[in-house]
């Protein structure tokens, strides 16, 4: 399968791409068992409040090579899928390859302990690792993130990788789905947190600005799906996630894919050509000091301006 035109034009025009439900569903759900039943996914998952202000750790908290519950797993049910392998080929040439795969996690409220609750209160990306176990940061944890751009993690890189997104179980509009915003792309790196104003309407709306003299309003879509749902999308598309409504959690794969150094010309390279704007930052984000923890409060998907 190659990616037919109008497919190639919506990753070109929107940033991002809709493989609907590819991957296996069945083998979906039994690997999010298999994460399941590796731990307490309740309150058993965080540290005491006493020793996190004893050691308070901001930095170096996520998934890292030697600490990443899928090291070792098959997942070639993924990987090795053909219409994947097809469309990734064809995006990133035929020699592209993993920077990085993680599970995510959605975290309800109920399970963080009030002391993190407030520590994370408002934050624009509240990441629960700080908070998290030691044995158990193999996974990156969330109660929601703002609006970002994946190019984020990446200080003075050029956007040559995309995120590949995969939902392990079925996804409702409660259980924290992706919000994207297609065509936020289209001003390439801007720092974070982003200059959007929501219009306030029921078109979910936006006005994004690139603080570098240029906006256009545009619109958030809430990406909803069964196991199996896949979509991938540009380092510059800006996206994130409301906390999940529900008392569950929502579990994922996330993958950074970078495009092969041997082809010179993919479908990648086209798309950043044609960007009005930058491709990499000497400085990706304002809102943490020096040790990684946040300066900033507000989160502007959940409605809170920043301060």
């Amino acid at each position: 399968m190659k990616i037919q035109y109008s497919q190639l034009n919506k990753f070109l025009e929107q940033g991002y791409c809709s493989l609907g439900e590819i991957i296996n569903q069945q083998k979906c759900r039994e690997l999010l068992e298999f994460i399941k039943q590796t731990r307490d996914f309740e309150h058993g998952l965080f540290i005491e409040e006493e020793d996190f202000r004893a050691n308070p750790q901001y930095t170096g908290v996520n998934p890292c090579p030697g600490r990443n519950i899928l090291e070792g797993l098959d997942l070639s049910f993924i990987e090795q899928n053909p219409v994947l392998q097809s469309v990734l080929s064809e995006l990133l040439g035929e020699e592209y390859s993993v920077v990085i795969k993680k599970v995510i996690c959605g975290v309800p409220k109920k399970w963080i302990p009030d002391w993190a609750l407030l520590e994370i209160d408002r934050l624009p990306v509240p990441n629960l690792g700080a908070f998290i176990k030691p044995q158990y940061r193999d996974i990156t944890y969330f109660h929601g993130i703002d609006f970002h751009q994946d190019i984020i993690d990446y200080k003075n890189r050029l956007s040559d990788f995309i995120t590949l997104y995969i939902y392990l179980d079925d996804v409702s509009e409660l259980d924290s789905p992706l919000f994207i915003i297609p065509g936020s792309h289209i001003f390439g790196a801007t720092t974070f947190p982003h200059s959007l104003i929501s219009c306030g309407d029921a078109s979910n709306s936006w006005l994004y600005s690139d603080n570098r003299g240029k906006s256009k309003f545009l619109q958030s879509n809430i990406l909803t799906g069964t196991a199996g749902s896949t979509w991938f999308w540009h380092s510059c598309l800006l996206h994130g996630t409301q906390p999940t409504k529900l008392s569950q959690s929502r579990i994922s794969l996330r993958y950074i894919i970078e495009k092969s150094r041997s082809s010179p010309s993919v479908l990648l390279d086209y798309v950043n050509s044609n960007l009005d704007g930058p491709l990499s930052l000497d400085n990706t984000r304002n809102d943490l000091n020096e040790n990684g923890k946040s300066i900033l409060r507000g989160n502007i998907i959940n409605g809170n301006a920043k301060t």
